[in-house]
């Protein structure tokens, strides 16, 4: 084989390793900041109450973080902002304090893997939010004590974030992206509310209750 020959291999072979070659790691959960601001809202996520969430997004050497499950939806829904999506996480609502969630990475579970309560009771940073659950068992039990229905991550539509509330719709529809199952959220239950908190600033300081 001549030099030539020789170094053609060799830049063909580089070739191939760059272009098929090893895939970018997998991202991971990381651990969030008390100073760390809402990619959507810009809030602070210390004193936010709720599930939050993270999402890798290609050029980026940290993830975007969100101080609320709507906040993060919001984003990830964006038609502009798909193809820029990598990792997706949420926090695990069974596993967090939700009126001061951990900020350990470890609290975080797949997103797209993830079950969802929609129109359940408990506020989150900018109001009403989806609680997150690794599993189904967990959240559909969620459900039984503080109402709301169970959604996965690709029955959630931007329609449903516009217009999610502390209670189920009255009518579920295909347009407001409504499931049948949807529940109506006990009188009371675990010393939770079943009422939305009023809109003035003093609803804000409202104590929480952290899930058992």
């Amino acid at each position: 084989m001549t030099t030539i020959h020789r170094a053609a291999l060799v830049l063909a072979l580089a070739l191939f390793a760059g272009c098929g070659g090893n895939p970018s790691p997998a991202k991971h959960a990381v651990d969030t900041h008390a100073d760390d601001a809402c990619a959507v809202c810009g809030m602070y996520l210390d004193g936010s109450p709720g599930p939050r969430a993270e999402a890798w997004t290609a050029g980026r050497a940290k993830p975007l973080v969100f101080d609320s499950t709507r906040d993060f939806f919001a984003y990830v829904l964006q038609p502009e902002n798909q193809a820029a999506l990598q990792e997706l996480f949420v926090q695990d609502s069974a596993h967090i304090d939700w009126k001061q969630p951990s900020h350990a990475a470890v609290s975080f579970i797949d997103a797209r893997r993830a079950f969802y309560v929609a129109w359940q009771p408990l506020p989150g940073s900018m109001g009403p939010t989806l609680a997150p659950f690794a599993t189904r068992e967990a959240a559909e039990a969620f459900v039984r004590e503080h109402g709301g229905a169970v959604l996965g991550f690709d029955e959630i539509t931007p329609a449903l974030v516009a217009a999610l509330d502390y209670r189920c719709p009255a009518r579920a529809t295909a347009d407001a992206g409504g499931p049948l199952q949807c529940q109506a959220a006990p009188a009371a239950s675990a010393g939770l509310l079943a009422t939305p908190p009023p809109a003035s600033p003093a609803s804000q300081e409202r104590p929480l209750h952290p899930l058992p």
